[in-house]
This record gives C-alpha cells, sequence and structure tokens, in this order.
C-alpha cells in the first residue's frame, strides 16, 4: 500500500492499494502529475496523482524491484530489481 498525505494538513490524500506484497520504492514525475512504486511483487506501477487511480502495471521483473525513478523529463520511468536487471520504459 502507498499512502499520499497533504502535508500542510497531516491527513491522507490516497490510499494506493493494487500491490499484492510490499512497497519498496515510489517516486514523483517531475512535472507532479503521476506517481510510479516498486513493489516485492515484482511490478512497478504508475499511478495518476490526483485521481489516485493506477493507469499502469509493468510487469517485466522476474523478481523483486527494489527502485524506480523518472527521468529528468519525465519521458522515461526506470526500475531496478533483484533479478540483476534496470529496465527503462517509455512513460
Amino acid at each position: 500500500t502507498v499512502r499520499v498525505w497533504d502535508a500542510s494538513t497531516g491527513k491522507a490524500v490516497h490510499v494506493l492499494r493494487r500491490h499484492n506484497k510490499l512497497v519498496l520504492s515510489v517516486c514523483w514525475s517531475p512535472d507532479g502529475s503521476r506517481l510510479a512504486s516498486g513493489s516485492t511483487d515484482w511490478t512497478v506501477r504508475v499511478w495518476d496523482a490526483s485521481t489516485g487511480k493506477a493507469v499502469h502495471v509493468l510487469r517485466r521483473h522476474n523478481k523483486l524491484v527494489l527502485s524506480v525513478c523518472w527521468s529528468p523529463d519525465g519521458s522515461r520511468l526506470a526500475s531496478g530489481s533483484t533479478d540483476w536487471t534496470v529496465r527503462v520504459w517509455d512513460a
């Protein structure tokens, strides 16, 4: 589960519940419109930051996903896994 909090109020804005196991990494897109998360369920998920809805599920890793990070222009998303791969996705 990923929780998005309003820093000024301390209240949860969204609770993102589509991962089946622990989430190890999250990263905002440079423009703030999307959030990426990587999990021990071997998936990367991309979320719409304004609605909290999952917009993509990326399933090419064969082991847990340790990290996710957007490119500076937001056009790509990189994910690193314990399957010894780094994948670069078109965002």
